[in-house]
């Protein structure tokens, strides 16, 4: 028997999809001048960049759809769903610092916010569904990494 398909399966994975192009818009604005600095030996390539956050937008999709699906109900919903926008503002706000204006500075802080943000996010989730929670360690690892990377590049330019 076929399950009714709600709004949400598409709304929610478009809005990541926008996210997430959104993020590439301002990362390609800003390439030409980010093929100029200075970046350690250990900096990612371009490919493993686009999968791991490639990665990161499906596992925060499920897990966003997990939460809406089945826990709209929760006393922190909202709050939650909040959150995640933030979170892909955060996003976006790190790409228009870093590759679009420049501020390798401003964007490290941003990353911090980022981690917060994440980490309060795995806290409320991780208490009514430990699993969607889950689902955000590689995000959190992959920031917590970018976040490093981020200051080692403040400091060397």
């Amino acid at each position: 028997m076929l399950q009714k398909i709600r709004l949400n399966y598409f709304l929610i994975p478009l809005l990541v999809v926008i996210t997430g192009s959104a993020a590439s818009y301002f990362a390609q604005a800003g390439r030409t001048w980010y093929n100029t600095i200075n970046l350690p030996g250990w900096t990612p390539s371009s490919f493993h960049i686009i999968f791991a956050w490639s990665t990161i937008f499906i596992l925060c999709s499920v897990s966003v759809l997990i939460i809406w699906n089945r826990y709209s109900a929760q006393k922190n919903f909202g709050y939650i769903i909040s959150l995640f926008i933030f979170n892909a503002a955060i996003i976006v706000g790190w790409n228009i610092l870093f590759f679009a204006n420049q501020q390798i500075g401003l964007a490290f802080f941003q990353a911090i916010l980022l981690i917060s943000n994440l980490v309060v996010l795995i806290v409320l989730i991780w208490k009514f569904c430990p699993f969607a929670a889950t689902l955000l360690f590689p995000y959190s690892v992959w920031v917590i990494f970018s976040t490093i990377l981020t200051y080692n590049v403040w400091m060397i330019n």
